[in-house]
């Protein structure tokens, strides 16, 4: 079967890293294309999969230069899929149009909740046109009666996560507490709260650090200066953009997950998967079908800084709590696993070509 993969650029974010992952799984038993319609790539895809790099035009509307281009690409009949898969809200509208006229079976992917802030133009999509895609897939129940109430047809699909299989010793880990996601997004994200929230510990605890993993030149400069502000800076160290997470998260002990909003959160799943000790908001939808309270983690009352600040003590004065926490994480995270979720994907595929 042809399968093709379509979304905007590769550049560092979650759906663009869920997309290589199910690209680079889908490959070993069809034909996929990935195109974008933008520079950059930060993910690596097999070499199996015939990457389309559609960025000529000058048009400065993005979805009519989108439109335009992946019209004349699939002009020719002998370059359309048998199904399009496509993520992010304005994307799926580029898909939807294209999909409808050339008459394709589509698959378009929400990866955020429906109460997260959003445009106008974003609203209208969703509601108005995700009626006409063959399938949305969603992250959690939590949002499927919203798009059906507009008459989409859609399934839960949860996030696919690669379990490492082996990782490293919890005891011989850095006392670092891991945050991870765009830094330009620090509002949604919570990465301003969280230097503010974590300074008294810090200060009462000189030997650990507050790491955060993610690229962002604007919210790196907005973050720099609080942490100088709080007199932290010391103990704030900024990675930028990382390619093997795994490596970074099994040298640290604790991660924490400050969003305000998540869908269903890759940075606390890859977390649990190696096996830290978790700390998270209970944020609209997402980390509570992960965390199991004081069992594989932390559930913080949702924007309840102080109890998070306390949930940040605790689990740095009590070894013996991290410990536990750590060691329950993995097997919590098994029903995400990427085998797992790359059947659903391979079933959901298949049954649009019945």
């Amino acid at each position: 079967m042809k399968i093709h993969f379509v979304i905007p650029s590769l550049i560092g974010g979650g759906a663009e890293r869920v997309m290589s992952t199910i690209a680079n799984g889908l490959v070993n038993k069809h034909e996929v294309e990935l195109i974008t319609f933008h520079e950059g790539q930060d993910y690596v895809l097999d070499k199996k999969i015939n990457r389309i790099m559609l960025h000529h035009g000058k048009q400065k509307n993005q979805t009519i230069r989108s439109v335009k281009n992946l019209f004349f690409y699939y002009k020719q009949k002998k370059k359309r899929p048998d199904v399009l898969i496509s993520f992010l809200p304005s994307n799926n509208l580029t898909a939807i149009l294209i999909a409808k006229f050339y008459s394709i079976k589509l698959i378009i992917s929400e990866h955020t909740n429906h109460t997260a802030p959003s445009t106008r133009k974003k609203d209208i999509i969703r509601k108005y046109f995700y009626r006409f895609a063959d399938i949305t897939t969603v992250l959690t129940d939590f949002d499927k009666s919203f798009y059906e109430n507009f008459k989409a047809k859609v399934i839960v699909m949860p996030n696919p996560l690669i379990i490492p299989k082996e990782i490293k010793s919890y005891v011989n880990r850095k006392k670092n507490i891991l945050v991870v996601g765009s830094l330009n997004r620090y509002q949604n994200k919570g990465f301003d709260q969280i230097l503010h929230i974590s300074a008294p510990v810090l200060k009462k605890n000189k030997e650990w650090k507050l790491v955060f993993a993610g690229d962002g030149e604007h919210g790196l400069e907005i973050l720099t200066k609080i942490a100088k502000e709080l007199k932290i800076q010391d103990q704030v160290e900024f990675l930028g953009f990382v390619k093997s997470i795994n490596s970074i998260m099994q040298d640290s002990q604790i991660f924490a997950l400050p969003s305000k909003f998540e869908g269903l959160p890759m940075g606390l799943m890859e977390a649990l998967s190696n096996g830290m000790a978790c700390i998270s908001y209970n944020c609209k939808s997402g980390p509570s079908e992960l965390i199991d309270n004081n069992k594989n983690g932390l559930l913080i009352a949702d924007q309840d800084s102080k109890a998070m600040q306390k949930g940040l003590e605790l689990l740095i004065n009590d070894y013996e709590l991290r410990l536990k926490l750590a060691s329950k994480s993995r097997e919590s995270i098994s029903k995400y696993g990427l085998d797992t979720i790359l059947d659903k994907w391979e079933n959901l595929v298949l049954s649009l070509n019945q």
